[in-house]
C-alpha cells in the first residue's frame, strides 16, 4: 500500500514539474508576435471602438477633464501604429493611446503577477484561455520591466517638490532621508519632467500624465541610459550631487516602505494615547480566513480596551482594494447597533449590454453583487446631460446588519488619499452615505465598484490585455466616482505618510495629530 501511495506521489509530482515545465517553454517561446502594420492598426482601431461604443467615461473626461477626444486624435495612432518599428515601440504607441481611455476608474495593462493567476485557473475569467493570458504577459513584461525604471530609494511628491523616502548611500556618499531632488541631469524637476516627455517614449502618451509627475525618475530614456545625475538639498541645506543608478522595473509601493504592509501584517492595532486607538489596514484583498484573522485582531485590540477609546483612527491610505466583503465584515458591521441602508445610482452604455453575452454579464455583476448586500435594483431616470436611448441608470440598495460587535461607542475616523481606490474607495462612498464615521484626508482616488466588475479588454491581434470599467458611480453630491473620487467630510494638507506603522512615527503624522488635537 506504502509503495502504490509513493508510487501515486511521485506520479503527481512529475505530472506538477511537467505543466510547470510545458507552462515555461510556452512562456518562453511563442508569446512574441510577429505583427504586420494591419495588425497593428486593427488593434487600435478595436481599442478606439470600445472606447466610442462601451466607455462611460472617454466624453466625461473630455467634458469635465478638458482631454483631447478619443475619435480626434484616433487618426493619429492609427498612422502611429502602422510605422512602429518594433514590438516595444508599438506598446508603447498603444499604452499611450489607451492612457486616455483608461483616465478615470480602472484603467491599466495587468501586471504578470495578475496574468499568471488567470493562466493558472486562480482567478476565473470566462471566455478568456490560459494561452491568451499567456500571449498578454509578454506585453506586461515589456511594459513594466522594460519601459519603468526606479531609483535605489523612494521618491516622495508634495506641493511639486520631490524628496527622499529613505536614506541612501552611494560611494562613500549619504542622502539622508527628507533630502530634496533639486536638479536631475543639470535640469530643474519641471524641466526635466518636460524634457522626457518630449524625447523618451513618453511623447506618446496621450491625455494625463501626473502618474509621471508623481515618481519623477521612473523612465527609461534608451538604451544607453544608466542613471541620473542628481543634486540634493539635503535637511542640513547644503548640497550633494551623486550619480543614483537606474533600478529596472516599476518598483511596487509594497516594497519600498514598511507603511505598506502586507501578509500578517496586513492589518496592525496601536494605542496611540490611552483613550485613542488605531486600526492600518493595507489591503482588503483575500479571504475567508484571511479576513477572518484581521477581524479577530481587531476584535482582541479593542476587546483589551475595555471601551475606553473615544477615538479610533482607521487608516486607509493608500489602501488600493480588494473585496467589499473584507470591509464589510471588518469595518462596518461590527461597528453598528443597528442596520443601515443606503443607495447608489450607477449608469452603464446599453449598447455595453447588449453586446455582451448574459454568461459574462452574470461574472461582471458577480463581485458587485455578492453576500447578500443588495436588496433592490431598480432602473431609474437618467440624469440630465445622458441619453435615455444610449444610457441605462439602476438605483441600488444595499442593507448592512450589524454582526460580531466589537467593543467600541466612541468616534471613528477613517484616513483616505489619492491612493485609496477600488473596494477602499467602495468603503470611503459607503461611509459618507451612511454617516457612520469621519472622512479625514483627501479625494480618493475612486474606483468604486456598483454595478459590475472592471472589464478585460483583450486586443484581438496582439493579445494585449487592459482593464476598464463599463459603469459609472454617481456620488452623493451629483459629482462622478470615477472622475473625483470620494471627498473628505474634512479637508486637510497633503503631508507624508509615515515610514513605518510604530506609535512612535504615527504620532509624529499631521493628520493623525489634527484628529488627536483638535477634533
Amino acid at each position: 500500500m506504502k509503495s502504490m501511495i509513493c508510487q501515486a506521489q511521485d506520479k503527481g509530482i512529475t505530472q506538477f514539474v511537467a505543466i510547470l515545465a510545458a507552462l515555461w517553454v510556452l512562456l518562453a517561446t511563442g508569446c512574441s508576435p510577429n505583427l504586420t502594420a494591419e495588425d497593428r492598426r486593427a488593434d487600435v482601431g478595436f481599442l478606439a471602438r470600445w472606447a466610442k461604443d462601451y466607455s462611460p467615461f472617454v466624453q466625461l473626461n473630455e467634458k469635465h477633464k478638458g482631454l483631447p477626444g478619443c475619435e480626434d486624435i484616433q487618426p493619429k495612432y492609427l498612422r502611429l501604429a502602422e510605422q512602429a518599428q518594433s514590438n516595444k515601440e508599438f506598446l508603447h504607441i498603444v499604452f499611450g493611446y489607451f492612457n486616455l481611455i483608461g483616465e478615470s476608474g480602472h484603467g491599466y495593462m495587468p501586471m504578470e503577477v495578475q496574468l499568471l493567476a488567470g493562466m493558472l485557473g486562480l482567478a476565473e475569467h470566462p471566455g478568456i484561455s490560459a494561452t491568451a493570458f499567456c500571449k498578454a504577459m509578454y506585453w506586461s513584461k515589456l511594459l513594466y520591466k522594460e519601459s519603468f525604471v526606479h531609483p535605489p530609494f523612494r521618491v516622495v511628491h508634495r506641493e511639486g517638490k520631490y524628496f527622499t523616502g529613505n536614506a541612501w548611500r552611494y560611494k562613500g556618499i549619504d542622502v539622508p532621508r527628507g533630502s530634496e531632488i533639486i536638479n536631475v541631469n543639470g535640469m530643474t524637476c519641471s524641466s526635466y519632467l518636460d524634457s522626457i516627455q518630449q524625447n523618451t517614449w513618453l511623447r506618446y502618451v496621450a491625455g494625463n500624465v501626473t502618474w509621471i509627475t508623481r515618481y519623477l525618475l521612473v523612465i527609461d530614456e534608451g538604451k544607453d541610459f544608466r542613471g541620473w545625475q542628481v543634486d540634493f538639498l539635503i535637511p542640513d541645506r547644503t548640497t550633494r550631487r551623486t550619480f543614483v543608478p537606474k533600478k529596472k522595473g516599476l518598483a511596487l509601493p509594497a516594497l519600498r516602505t514598511s507603511y505598506w504592509l502586507k501578509g500578517k501584517r496586513n492589518c496592525v492595532c496601536l494605542e496611540l494615547e490611552d483613550d485613542v486607538g488605531y486600526v492600518r489596514v493595507h489591503s482588503f484583498a483575500g479571504f475567508g480566513k484571511f479576513i477572518e484573522r484581521d477581524r479577530r485582531k481587531i476584535k482582541k485590540f479593542l476587546e483589551r480596551s475595555e471601551g475606553k477609546y473615544a477615538k479610533l483612527i482607521i487608516d486607509i491610505r493608500n489602501n488600493s482594494g480588494g473585496g467589499t466583503y473584507y470591509w464589510a465584515e471588518n469595518l462596518v458591521r461590527p461597528f453598528l447597533d443597528r442596520a443601515v441602508t443606503y443607495k447608489q445610482i450607477t449608469g452603464i452604455k446599453r449598447k455595453f449590454i447588449s453586446d455582451t453575452k448574459q454568461s459574462d454579464l452574470k461574472w461582471l455583476r458577480g463581485g458587485a453583487s455578492v453576500y447578500g448586500y443588495e436588496t433592490q435594483i431598480e432602473e431609474t431616470e437618467v440624469p440630465p446631460g445622458f441619453g435615455a436611448k444610449e444610457w441605462v441608470f439602476y438605483e441600488i440598495t444595499r442593507r448592512l446588519e450589524p454582526s460580531n460587535r466589537y467593543d467600541f461607542s466612541g468616534d471613528i475616523y477613517v484616513l483616505i488619499n489619492g491612493g485609496t481606490f477600488s473596494a477602499a474607495d467602495d468603503f470611503a462612498d459607503a461611509i459618507k452615505r451612511i454617516g457612520m464615521a469621519t472622512l479625514v484626508g483627501q479625494n480618493t482616488r475612486g474606483g468604486g465598484t456598483a454595478y459590475f466588475n472592471p472589464v478585460i479588454v483583450r486586443l484581438p491581434v496582439s493579445g494585449m490585455m487592459f482593464i476598464l470599467e463599463a459603469d459609472l458611480l454617481i456620488s452623493p453630491d451629483g459629482t462622478f466616482n470615477e472622475l473625483v473620487g470620494t471627498k473628505p467630510d474634512i479637508e486637510l494638507p497633503a503631508c507624508d505618510l509615515p515610514e513605518s506603522v510604530t506609535r512612535e512615527n504615527l504620532l509624529k503624522d499631521e493628520w493623525i495629530k489634527t484628529i488627536i488635537d483638535d477634533m
